[in-house]
């Protein structure tokens, strides 16, 4: 993935939605954009692990934290790099979103809106 053909450093929709397609890249971001500086490698594992093991960072296990690590190292964060929205340098084993990141604000929004109304019509139907 690309920054768009124009040069520029604004995300496509398809970036996005490419980006937000995957629900470990998903909750990866999701638990990136909660910190408010670098963070590293290994927190932000087992932030993501938490989100995927619906689990607190407390109950992740080490096992769960390494697997995530590896995914995220291996797979995502490259992926998040050649999107502009994070930086990664594996020397120091930091993470942090950049500006770009801010532009999936409103996707997020839409997911949050989603999982309030699926809550509130499974409330209403038990």
């Amino acid at each position: 993935m690309s920054l768009s053909d124009e040069g520029d450093s604004r995300l496509t929709t398809d970036q996005a939605f490419d980006l937000l397609g995957d629900a470990e890249r998903r909750r990866a971001l999701s638990a990136l954009r909660e910190f408010e500086e670098a963070v590293s490698l290994d927190r932000l594992a087992t932030a993501t692990a938490a989100r995927l093991e619906d689990a607190t960072p407390d109950e992740v296990t080490p096992d769960q934290r390494e697997r995530v690590a590896a995914m995220l190292h291996h797979a995502h964060l490259p992926r998040f790099e050649d999107a502009g929205v994070a930086s990664y340098d594996p020397m120091a084993g930091e993470v942090e979103l950049t500006e770009i990141a801010d532009e999936l604000d409103p996707y997020f929004e839409v997911m949050e809106q989603y999982r309030e109304t699926a809550r509130s019509e499974s409330t209403r139907s038990d």
